[in-house]
């Protein structure tokens, strides 16, 4: 056997369509980008929904709030729309991890808020994975230092044993510091020579 396998979620095994804040923002009338402003740019509320200080129907329910403020029931119904899917995987990926699965332990590590066991189930995910870790659970979110280490500890592994994959390059970065082996994830073509070099 050789060392975990850390993989990022959004951006790597699952996919989001880009059209879908922008769609809800069109069908209820919003103007183009405040859906998206809501969710993304009030930094302070997104992080209290990732590391678990706020369920993820709360963080919802708190936008719905702001939006129906400015822009009446449209508001509450385009957080509504945006709500319903839970994105796609690529098959890819999956493939990937389940080639490695049966010589390493796979890991899910996300900044989620506690919607992502409903989302896991909804993909077809809940049985891909020896673990998960979500932010949320944990109560910090990458990059920060104690999400990698506490990450390490819970697998029991040295951080230089462990090969983490993102697509984010704060969090590469910040895995990087502690000693952990790492991929900034580009495609899946990148994904497997870096599994396999």
């Amino acid at each position: 056997m050789i060392g975990p396998l850390v993989i990022d979620f959004d951006g790597v095994l699952r996919v989001w369509d880009a059209a879908i804040i922008s769609d809800a923002e069109a069908a209820h009338g919003l103007p183009a980008g405040r859906l998206r402003k809501a969710v993304f740019d009030d930094v302070a509320r997104l992080h209290r929904a990732v590391t678990g200080e706020i369920t993820d129907d709360e963080w919802r329910e708190q936008i719905a709030l702001e939006l129906e403020a400015s822009f009446g029931p449209g508001g509450r119904r385009a957080v509504a729309q945006w709500s319903l899917p839970a994105g796609r995987v690529d098959e890819e990926v999956l493939h990937l991890l389940r080639r490695e699965r049966g010589r390493r332990t796979i890991a899910l590590f996300s900044n989620a808020t506690t919607r992502l066991d409903a989302d896991l189930d909804r993909l077809g995910l809940s049985d891909e994975f020896d673990v998960v870790f979500n932010s949320s659970t944990l109560g910090v979110a990458k990059p920060a230092r104690a999400a990698f280490v506490a990450v390490a500890e819970s697998l029991d592994s040295d951080p230089a044993e462990c090969f983490f994959v993102d697509d984010a390059e704060p969090n590469i970065r910040a895995a990087a510091r502690i000693g952990f082996r790492t991929h900034l994830y580009v495609d899946p073509r990148h994904l497997e020579s870096a599994l396999t070099g």
